[in-house]
């Protein structure tokens, strides 16, 4: 069964505790279990942060507090960074999990940002004028589409917004 949401905003909300969910059960998890569920968790924040950049922070810009879209847009490069690691074959064991859980943690502070009660950009959004209802649709398909690339195995490395990823290795 398909799940439903009010708005853009209410499937942001929904995805920041599926994604909380789930690094919880990595943090719990050992093994091939925990890279199978890290893998999942990465790529999931790699899709709730494409249809936050496509459609999410654009319609924001200029109607909120554009230095809180920027900050929010530098956090996800920090993710980014880790999530193309985490997805790279050549990740160690070693190192797997400990990458997997500073993203966690930093997922975990973003969406508390994002979420932030008279400050964060989705209450935001709520007082700007934006139809959140119409972005939902375009999210949902949006979505549907990068799902069916990952599970092709066809999702491409996320791109940077301001880290210069090569300058940074």
């Amino acid at each position: 069964m398909a799940k439903t949401y009010s708005d853009a905003i209410a499937k942001l909300e929904a995805d920041h505790d599926r994604i909380e969910d789930l690094f919880e059960k990595v943090d719990k998890a050992n093994g091939a279990e925990k890279r199978r569920l890290g893998i999942h968790a990465a790529n999931l924040v790699k899709i709730h942060m494409t249809l936050e950049e496509e459609f999410f922070y654009p319609a924001l810009r200029g109607k909120g507090d554009d230095d809180k879209i920027t900050e929010g847009l530098v956090e996800h490069d920090a993710g980014k960074f880790l999530i193309n690691d985490i997805l790279s074959p050549e990740t160690d064991d070693d190192s797997f999990g400990p990458k997997v859980q500073v993203l966690g943690e930093q997922m975990e502070h973003h969406h508390k940002e994002e979420e932030q009660d008279g400050k964060g950009v989705f209450d935001q959004a709520r007082k700007a004028d934006i139809d959140l209802v119409a972005m939902l649709d375009e999210m949902l398909e949006r979505e549907s589409e990068l799902r069916a690339m990952l599970s092709d195995d066809d999702l491409p490395p996320s791109d940077m917004n301001f880290v210069n990823a090569a300058e940074s290795t």
